[in-house]
């Protein structure tokens, strides 16, 4: 019985390696947090700067030369989206007789 216990101890015992394996998971893990912050505060960055370009826009040229070339923008980029139109294919019903 007592060694029974005492393989049980000697094999569940934090060993260097088994630290390094754990320390590695635990590392791995904030690492892909830290990349996930870095995209999220680019994609911030971005939608500012979006709006920042926006702002400018309006207050050079007015609101209403804006508001024209963003819907002109958005019905090309709409144009392309749509693409060609599929039709459906009925097949035919052959009776015999």
């Amino acid at each position: 019985m007592l060694r029974w216990i005492a393989n049980r101890i000697v094999h569940y015992v934090p060993t260097p390696e088994r630290l390094a394996e754990r320390a590695l998971n635990e590392l791995r893990l904030e690492l892909y947090q830290a990349e996930q912050h870095v995209l999220n505060a680019q994609m911030h960055a971005a939608y500012y700067r979006a709006r920042l370009t926006f702002l400018e826009e309006v207050i050079a040229t007015g609101i209403e030369k804006v508001a024209d070339k963003r819907r002109g923008q958005l019905e090309g980029s709409q144009a392309l989206r749509a693409g060609p139109k599929l039709t459906e294919v009925v097949p035919e019903i052959r009776t015999f007789g």
